[in-house]
């Protein structure tokens, strides 16, 4: 019944084929198909299959982690781990309808999806994977959607001692359901395609994490400068706007790395193309801006203006690059530009040929491109997107409907903008961002979470959905600080800073029909806490640069739940207002007006006020002022946390750093310094030093070590909390600058 192949084991059943492919012990892919040889993985997949030992009794195949027991006549699967214990049941799978349903055993909740408008667990709920312009379908971002501008069909399944995950490696729209249909039954399924999925286990939901990232890659680490304080508005319609932008905030005090560039800077909205009277002398402008410290990032939609002598319409008609209808023509559908078309970006060679249409912007001292409408939008119908049946063409000559691209499509797309910026201008990391993803996207691209409103549940929904992107794989993520439709105000703006200032991807962005909302916007009540939340950034980007390189080796997401390092307690599963950013800081946002306390759940151990200083025990629910210039934040014992000096943007180098000792049980960390922009890191030149804090009786013994010492290590000033009164400290040192501050 079982054979044995080069992936792993094949069973065939009449007609029906059973592929079992190992990717390591404990990473299982299945696929129902009806050739003899492995189908090929989506473009999400970059992990090839490996040759992992393992044996067959019966129906049964049995690696050193898992056992998969097979039903000779249904083919459907029951799941085992090492202990014996049930992992995952089939119930019935439906290989006609594209449809796996699963028994809900032992999972006391469930994660991921990606971009879900809904609280973290979704045990009880059912979504659907649609690539939307969600504001072109409805006026407000809201629940009653399950449809947003990503798609990333993996979930994680979780309990206090163990976890799984499963990726369904499907483009077409996909369903899942976890409990809503039937209180015991999770299932999954697509409108196209096959059934074919991972299953990931481990005791460890971090581990479940950093397996699905192997499989569909992790973020390159991004340049360290794209982590500061990033201005956009659609609105900047000139170059004297956007200029007196950028000398306002140098003149408020107000660090910022990144300026934007929204439709307004094109020709008539044709992508690739500047005006040059509204942005007079484009090159001279953004030298100016990178003298100041600036970075420009300009947008770039797929909609390409249907304009006879546009060089680019012209070009991709000549070369046949544009999606077709369901006749064979070329589909014309309707952006910004009016009357527009659409890259096939399914071919290699269009996507060359977009990537190298980038080179201008590059000349003239562009650093980054902005992705946007690449769900891809299109204002022409209902949907807000291009018909599923219009006509891709792949490098081999098939054709394929847009119902089984459409979900990929800003992923080709951000690939294609990737390698154009890495092409053109090597020595530096690309910096994308999108808005549209779905699984393994985060190897090209920053995301955000599209266009919301200016009101307090916006802010609060975010939370969710940083969580479970990053649980998705997604590292590099943020909202629009402020809201990017309807008039904010200078409380919701605080608060919304106060919340940016721990997102990866810190950006504040309007519309143009609103009211503006740059920092100074609200009166100086206001703006003094933003520049001082704007400054509080700066001081946290080596550790936020560490976490970042963390998650480009590991998966590991910048943004956690709590049950992330706190599994073991249940209490965590269902807290959508608090994140750990990073392993050692917990952040608890205000989300609602007025409010000036707030409830607090602190995990197992002893955590620090981070404001304070002060020493308080964790298992506990307590309750933390917040006034409007406070954020209640928390360090954990044990941690070491670095505090960069503050500037106005951020430099190469800096001479100084903080360090902060958070004294604990296993007081250890390490830290690592590269020049924060090229790819000479592959190349060895970069230093990692390791700090220790270990306490015997009345002393306390610091070591500060470089293991590698190939780039510039900034002199450290040695920060100690939770010190008694008797203690001492004895601090040693090899080949790093360090001293004691108390």
């Amino acid at each position: 019944m079982i054979k044995k192949t080069n992936y792993g084991f094949l069973i065939q059943n009449n007609n029906i084929v059973l592929h079992i492919a190992f990717y390591s012990h404990n990473t299982v892919r299945f696929v129902y198909d009806k050739s003899n040889s492995l189908p090929a993985s989506s473009f999400a997949v970059v992990k090839e299959f490996e040759n992992i030992e393992a044996v067959v009794k019966g129906n049964s195949i049995i690696t050193k982690e898992l056992e998969i027991v097979i039903d000779k006549n249904t083919m459907q699967l029951l799941i085992y781990n090492k202990n014996g214990e049930l992992l995952n049941k089939d119930k019935e799978i439906d290989l006609e309808n594209i449809k796996v349903d699963k028994e809900l055993l032992w999972e006391k909740g469930f994660y991921g999806l990606g971009e879900k408008y809904s609280w973290i667990n979704h045990l009880g709920a059912r979504y659907s994977n649609w690539n939307t312009d969600v504001l072109g379908v409805m006026s407000l971002h809201s629940t009653t959607l399950d449809e947003y501008h990503t798609s990333i069909p993996f979930y994680i399944g979780l309990d206090k001692d163990k976890s799984y995950g499963i990726y369904f490696d499907n483009t077409f729209r996909t369903y899942f359901d976890f409990g809503n249909e039937e209180r015991g039954k999770v299932s999954f399924g697509s409108e196209g395609g096959k059934v074919d999925y991972y299953f990931i286990y481990d005791e460890n939901v971090s581990q479940v994490v950093n397996a699905y990232t192997k499989l569909t890659g992790s973020m390159e680490l991004p340049r360290k400068d794209f982590l500061g304080f990033q201005q956009c508005r659609w609105g900047y319609e000139n170059r004297d706007k956007l200029m007196e932008v950028a000398l306002r905030m140098r003149e408020e005090d107000i660090p910022c790395d990144v300026l934007y560039l929204d439709i307004d800077y094109m020709v008539d909205y044709k992508v690739f193309t500047v005006d040059t009277e509204k942005f007079y002398e484009f090159k001279e402008m953004v030298s100016l801006l990178n003298n100041m410290g600036y970075k420009l990032v300009v947008i770039i939609d797929p909609g390409v203006k249907a304009e006879k002598d546009y060089f680019v319409y012209d070009e991709g008609i000549k070369k046949d690059y544009f999606i077709k209808d369901s006749k064979g023509e070329v589909y014309v559908g309707e952006v910004w530009p009016g009357a527009s078309v659409f890259p096939d970006f399914l071919k290699d060679e269009v996507r060359k040929w977009w990537g190298e249409l980038h080179k201008g912007l590059v000349e003239d001292g562009v650093e980054g491109i902005w992705n946007d409408m690449n769900e891809p939008a299109d204002f022409k119908h209902d949907s807000k997107t291009i018909p599923t049946d219009t006509i891709h063409i792949d490098d081999n000559g098939i054709i394929k409907e847009h119902k089984e691209i459409h979900n990929v499509y800003a992923m080709y797309e951000a690939c294609s903008a990737y390698e154009g910026l890495l092409n053109q201008r090597p020595e530096k990391r690309p910096f994308i961002l999108t808005r549209a993803a779905f699984a393994g996207t985060q190897r090209y691209s920053a995301l955000w979470t599209g266009d919301n409103h200016s009101i307090w549940e916006h802010m609060e929904a975010s939370i969710p959905m940083f969580i479970n992107l990053g649980l998705s794989g997604y590292s590099f993520i943020g909202s629009d600080v402020g809201g990017f439709a309807g008039n904010s105000n200078g409380e919701l703006l605080t608060r919304w800073t106060q919340l940016g200032t721990f997102t990866p991807l810190f950006r504040n962005h309007s519309a143009k029909d609103c009211i503006h909302q740059e920092p100074w916007c609200f009166g100086t009540k206001y703006t003094d806490i933003i520049r001082r939340f704007t400054k509080l950034r700066y001081k946290f980007i080596t550790y936020l640069y560490n976490v970042m390189r963390e998650s480009s080796l590991k998966g590991s997401p910048v943004i956690r739940p709590l049950f992330y390092h706190y599994q073991y307690d249940e209490k965590t599963y269902n807290i959508n207002d608090q994140f750990l950013f990073g392993k050692d800081i917990m952040v608890c946002p205000i989300l609602r007006p007025g409010i000036i306390k707030r409830m607090v759940y602190l995990p197992d151990g002893i955590w620090y006020n981070y404001w304070t200083k002060e020493k308080i025990n964790g298992n506990r629910y307590i309750i933390a002022d917040a006034p409007l210039d406070v954020i209640p934040l928390y360090v954990r014992a044990g941690a070491v946390i670095s505090e960069d000096e503050v500037q106005q943007f951020i430099k190469e180098d800096n001479d100084i750093l903080n360090i902060h000792i958070y004294i604990g049980e296993d007081t250890k960390a390490y830290f690592y310094f590269d020049d924060g922009i090229s790819f000479n890191y592959r190349q060895d030149i970069y230093s990692e030093i390791e700090i220790k804090a270990e306490k015997y009786e009345k002393v306390l013994n610091v070591s500060i070590t470089a293991n590698k010492d190939n780039y510039k290590i900034p002199k450290l000033l040695i920060n100690i909390h939770g010190l008694e009164e008797q203690d001492s400290i004895v601090l040693s040192t090899s080949n790093v600058k360090a001293q004691l501050v108390n």
